[in-house]
């Protein structure tokens, strides 16, 4: 899906092929011309396994099945792709199918890391201490 033109497409816009479903995808992105949908969700996994990440996205393709059959039956071609939060090998082929360059999913890369590095410190720090880490910034 990368060669065509994709766009992120805003949630509001194409809410009518999923009417009658609770599922929200983070992330949604379309060719409307040649009726291509990528699906994307975003997931944080606790554990930092390889075998963990698989389940997650195991987790979050299943969960988005249901609404891909039904894009599927009103003729569009759908790719569901998760974006782990911490850094995945896959992620650079998900990122990769959306459209994002080497130079930008190297900066999502560190980004993620560091804010995963600075999350997992903060809840570390509040189990040891039992005092609540995060303040606004």
């Amino acid at each position: 899906m990368h060669q065509e033109k994709m766009r992120f497409h805003p949630k509001q816009a194409i809410l009518t092929l999923f009417e009658h479903s609770q599922l929200r995808p983070d992330i949604l992105i379309t060719n409307k011309d040649q009726k291509k949908i990528m699906i994307v969700d975003v997931t944080v996994p606790f554990e930092n396994r390889t075998l963990a990440f698989r389940d997650a996205k195991a987790q979050k393709v299943e969960k988005y099945a249901p609404l891909a059959k039904t894009l599927r039956a009103k003729g569009y071609q759908v790719q569901t792709n998760v974006l782990i939060f911490r850094w995945d090998p896959s992620n650079k082929r998900v990122l990769w199918d959306c459209g994002i360059g080497q130079r930008y999913a190297q900066l999502i890369r560190q980004l993620m890391v560091s804010d995963a590095i600075r999350w997992l410190r903060d809840i570390y720090l509040e189990h040891i201490t039992g005092h609540w880490q995060y303040q606004e910034r």
